[in-house]
């Protein structure tokens, strides 16, 4: 990765990332995000924002 990579990639906006659900498939989903975070390359040195909310009611009586 270029000098000039890293430089865009810090200025660009943060990754936005919302996870909602119970705690067991929310944990899930962050371990996958961080393995693909990990492959690749054009994400070093991103910026990453994640908001994660735990609740323990399935899905549909959220709404």
């Amino acid at each position: 990765m270029t000098t000039l990579t890293r430089i865009v990639n810090r200025l660009r906006r943060p990754l936005r990332i919302r996870l909602v659900g119970p705690a067991d498939q929310t944990a899930a989903a962050l371990h996958g995000l961080a393995q693909m975070v990990n492959r690749r390359p054009d994400m070093a040195d991103r910026r990453i924002r994640i908001d994660l909310t735990i609740r323990d009611k399935p899905m549909r009586e959220w709404r």
